[in-house]
């Protein structure tokens, strides 16, 4: 599978940014103001403590095909979303992502994750995606129901964060689910 480099919808346009110093730069700005929310649910935040650090990341990624992209919205990086095959024999994927405190409650990060999963189903040997959050983690959460996905329960202790087993929910759709709510589109 070759990601494309850019997707667009509307007003939303997911993109996979160079490992430039800049690009580093900026989104390191983005995750430094807003490092205490961000570092909630997300790990790797105390591990980007310097733009170097996002750099490093930036470049790593960029070494393979893979669906990570930044988020664009109004000209500006506001996050980040990407999908990844987690079992090709079962034909599952699942999706991550994080988003600007900025920028809540605008809809942008349902839109962005309604977009992968337009990819996966229409171009990826993709039956299911999952979305898996911790359970505290609400805007998450929110963001999986206004998606169509379906809760389908806890998993408990199965993911360690900062030294402590914490319980996730699990979200999915299937490809027949999704068939089903682009039919007249």
């Amino acid at each position: 599978m070759e990601y494309p480099k850019v997707i667009q919808d509307g007003d939303i346009r997911l993109e996979k940014i160079s490992p430039t110093f800049e690009n580093a730069r900026r989104i390191f700005e983005i995750v430094d103001k807003q490092r205490n929310f961000l570092r909630q649910f997300l790990s790797w935040i105390d591990e980007s403590t310097r733009p170097e650090d996002m750099y490093m990341h930036m470049y790593k990624v960029s070494k393979t095909d893979n669906g990570s992209y930044y988020i664009i919205y109004d000209g500006q990086i506001v996050g980040n979303v990407g999908i990844d095959i987690s079992s090709q024999k079962n034909q599952i994927a699942e999706i991550a992502y994080w988003l600007s405190l900025d920028y809540n409650g605008r809809g942008i990060m349902t839109h962005a994750v309604k977009m992968l999963e337009r990819l996966a189903f229409e171009t990826m040997p993709v039956n299911r995606i999952e979305i898996i959050m911790d359970v505290e983690n609400v805007r998450s959460e929110s963001v999986a129901r206004r998606a169509g996905f379906v809760c389908e329960g806890v998993r408990r202790q199965s993911y360690m964060f900062r030294n402590e087993l914490r319980d996730v929910f699990t979200y999915s759709k299937l490809k027949s689910e999704w068939e089903k709510e682009n039919k007249n589109a």
